[in-house]
């Protein structure tokens, strides 16, 4: 064999493994997020997903390292499960203002009703947990990113004032997204406010 073709085998067959490392986490959250819906997270062991899985204790350890990293895994995925459908419909969609504010809205709305009650279950969970404060102000800051680079092409606003904006647009989205997974509102009353107030704020009489 010569070296060029070993190079080939070697660089397939990591990419085997990464592959299958990917797939093994997969069927980790998948099961874990089962156990959350079922059972509850009380439930939730990094012991008890091993054995529900069908893998050893060492291959959970592994993946997530602590029950911590395991539900701040499992709320990280639906995170980007919500921003990956965000930026779809944005590019295939967000044609104006309106539009851009309609698919932010539904995307927040829609990513908290499509978890369901083990999303909220999950936050309570890693709320009692040190890693959970720096945790929690990753996500809010990679929102208000995705906010602003949503917005970016309608509304110029200078950095510190778009900043404070955004968290402002985004302690209304995590709300009215909450006031619809109680059932204190429908769905379609929490887009529409919550496009209402982004339109609100960004459509001022004194924005360019």
């Amino acid at each position: 064999m010569t070296r060029e073709a070993s190079k080939r085998e070697e660089h397939s067959l990591a990419t085997a493994k990464r592959m299958a490392k990917e797939q093994r986490r997969r069927q980790l959250l998948e099961t874990a997020s089962e156990i959350v819906r079922t059972e509850g997270t009380e439930a939730l062991t990094l012991g008890y997903l091993a054995e529900r899985a069908g893998v050893t204790k060492p291959i959970a350890y592994e993946h997530f390292g602590t029950r911590a990293g395991l539900l701040i895994a499992l709320y990280r995925d639906y995170d980007e499960r919500q921003t990956l459908a965000m930026r779809a419909a944005l590019e295939a969609k967000g044609r104006t203002l309106e539009d851009v504010a309609g698919i932010v809205s539904a995307a927040y709305i829609d990513c908290v009703l499509t978890a369901g009650p083990e999303f909220g279950a999950i936050s309570a969970a890693l709320s009692a947990t040190e890693e959970m404060e720096d945790f929690r102000q990753s996500l809010r800051d990679s929102y208000v990113a995705e906010y602003r680079k949503a917005f970016a092409r309608f509304v110029k606003l200078p950095r510190q004032e778009g900043e404070v904006l955004m968290e402002g647009i985004l302690g209304a989205s995590e709300a009215l997204a909450q006031a619809a997974a109680s059932g204190r509102t429908s769905r379609e009353q929490a887009i529409a406010a919550l496009s209402r107030i982004m339109l609100g704020a960004l459509s001022a009489p004194d924005r360019p």
